[in-house]
């Protein structure tokens, strides 16, 4: 009797653990891991989070580290989505998607107590290939200073393009202190009143000031009107075609309520 007795008990124990296994919370079923550019990385946290309260099953991890990382991890299988500033290169692997999910702007930051507003592309490339050094060779108004450059590492996506487009592909000068993040620009720009840096335009709060081009502000409106011409697309990067839970995750992101998000945290949405 007590062995038909320890029997039935063994059996219960053992269907109470299905059961406790089956009733496991889903949130740990799948997880996604994402990085890569710190332009995106602030989007596609919010992302992250939004999709995860509508897909429960589905966590998804997302860290920095400029975009040769996120195309880097991509390729190595380290991560399921890479993050990309910048669009794909002929050096990178033939294997890699580039699927735009956003869009942002480039802005040339200062310091808020230096009272320059403006100035033209040809001076911003004078500027940090180091053929201006002074600030008041910018200006007659600004005091005898010497210009302080902060940029990014050559990882950067937001280098590859400030050095498309405003340095007509010349190098930034030597003497640029570089950052592996839009937020680490930020702050050395913050912290010293006559640095001159560049950053997302979603980086720009009160502790910098956004420089007009042309007279013409780095502002979200003027950026989604084309008025501010320096605009670029983000990209999320897989080896291969995205699919499964990671295509679900993208394409969610491109939907009406992603985008939304998207223009929320100052980002542009796809055209």
């Amino acid at each position: 009797m007590n062995r038909i007795k320890s029997l039935r008990l063994a059996v219960a124990i053992a269907l109470t653990a299905m059961m406790l296994v089956a009733a496991a919370p889903a949130a740990y079923a799948t997880t996604l891991k994402c990085s890569g550019s710190t332009t995106l990385q602030p989007l596609a946290t919010d992302w992250a989070a939004a999709y995860h309260k509508l897909h429960s099953s589905i966590s998804i991890t997302v860290v920095g580290g400029g975009s040769g990382v996120g195309i880097n991890n991509a390729e190595s299988g380290s991560v399921d989505l890479g993050m990309s500033s910048r669009t794909k290169a002929s050096s990178d692997p033939s294997d890699l998607v580039f699927t735009a999910v956003a869009r942002d702007a480039v802005a040339v930051i200062i310091n808020p107590k230096n009272k320059l507003v403006s100035l033209s592309p040809d001076t911003v490339r004078r500027i940090f290939v180091g053929q201006i050094t002074n600030w008041h060779q910018v200006s007659s108004t600004l005091p005898s200073k010497a210009i302080v450059l902060d940029g990014r590492t050559g990882a950067s996506g937001t280098y590859s393009y400030f050095k498309s487009v405003f340095l007509n592909n010349q190098n930034q000068s030597s003497k640029t202190h570089t950052y592996t993040s839009n937020g680490m620009v930020r702050s050395a720009v913050h912290a010293n009143q006559w640095a001159i840096g560049y950053v997302s335009m979603s980086y720009i709060n009160s502790s910098v000031k956004g420089l007009k081009i042309k007279g013409i502000a780095p502002t979200q409106a003027n950026a989604k009107s084309g008025k501010y011409i320096y605009v670029r697309d983000l990209f999320f990067v897989t080896k291969n075609a995205p699919h499964g839970d990671a295509l679900g995750f993208i394409n969610w992101c491109k939907t009406s309520a992603g985008q939304k998000i998207a223009t929320k945290d100052y980002y542009l949405p796809l055209k």
